[in-house]
């Protein structure tokens, strides 16, 4: 049975305490490490399991770590569980920018180790039931706005909301991006807390996406245009809507059907799945870093100005 250890206990970590219980057939829950005190004790109530008393400890005990510390720690703990030949589950964004990681990469691919990251819509039941519909899309629009809370205020909404949706167009896309132009203001943290970001992608796809975390209410919406339909996916209310605008009638809408599911847990079975049978990495560290790359160029087009647009050429710096 693998031994799983968890790096972070807070919000996020401890989502994933409880959901590797509904793994334990496959997995054993060795470790964890939190160097806030009161989140140790907590996820010790939670799973009856003593804290350890630092990384190391944890990676001395297991197969694979799951990493749900702060954006700004990601690089430093998956650097060392890479060194230690451990399996790596990072949240995302998979770094704080594009040099930590292009050096996780390669370190990753150095050491032989399975890494994926936390990019859980891709494992949405909406996404997923969407999916099958989705051939050629013609426009893309994302709407991803929440209320205000203290939590992630350390990165920007575009690094904490709107990096979903920006995976969410590359993998919807299958292209490349020519050009983006970006406006973004910050109200409440030093951080943009409001985004607009607009994509070109070669294949002649246009994506607008619009991330909030100042909203009054939560929203996670994409519409998805192809030629003669568009789909529309809710990711809150797990609602899938397939329409088809007709000449002089109502336009045809189709309810597709959503199996329930669990993202988390969904997300954690495919990371356990290429550790043991190998193949494709779900959401592998290049996807989750051309996501960094995109939402990185959006930040400097956002940065120090309030409500400014331009468009210049995207040039990766990724070649």
């Amino acid at each position: 049975m693998l031994r799983l250890g968890v790096l972070g206990v807070g919000h996020l970590g401890k989502i994933h305490l409880k959901c590797i219980q509904a793994l334990r057939d496959r997995v054993e829950l060795t470790a964890f490490f939190d160097p806030q005190m009161n989140r140790a004790k907590e996820a010790m109530e939670l799973t009856g399991i003593m804290p350890s008393h630092s990384v190391d400890h944890v990676l001395d005990q297991v197969d694979a770590v799951i990493i749900a510390a702060p954006t700004a720690n990601h690089f430093e703990l998956a650097i060392k569980a890479a060194r230690a030949f451990k399996h790596i589950f990072i949240e995302k964004p998979v770094c704080l920018n594009i040099n930590e990681a292009r050096a996780l990469i390669k370190m990753c691919r150095e050491a032989d180790v399975i890494a994926q990251v936390g990019h859980i819509e891709r494992f949405n039941p909406a996404f997923i039931a969407a999916a099958p519909l989705i051939h050629q899309p013609r426009i893309i629009e994302c709407f991803r706005h929440a209320p205000y809370q203290e939590r992630g205020l350390d990165i920007s909404v575009i690094m904490d909301l709107m990096i979903h949706d920006i995976d969410l167009v590359m993998k919807m896309s299958k292209a490349g991006v020519r050009k983006i132009g970006a406006a973004g203001y910050n109200m409440k943290s030093l951080n943009t807390d409001v985004a607009l970001l607009r994509m070109e992608l070669d294949n002649g796809c246009m994506a607008h996406l619009s991330a909030n975390r100042v909203s009054p209410e939560p929203m996670r919406l994409t519409r998805v245009f192809e030629k003669d339909y568009y789909i529309e996916m809710d990711f809150l209310s797990h609602q899938v809507r397939k329409v088809t605008p007709r000449l002089n009638q109502e336009a045809l809408v189709e309810f597709i059907d959503v199996p329930k599911s669990n993202a988390i847990v969904d997300e954690l079975t495919a990371f356990l799945n290429t550790i043991e049978n190998g193949g494709r990495v779900e959401v592998s560290l290049d996807e989750a870093a051309r996501a960094l790359e995109i939402a990185t160029a959006a930040e400097e087009k956002c940065s120090g100005s309030a409500v400014i647009q331009r468009d210049d050429n995207f040039i990766s710096v990724m070649q």
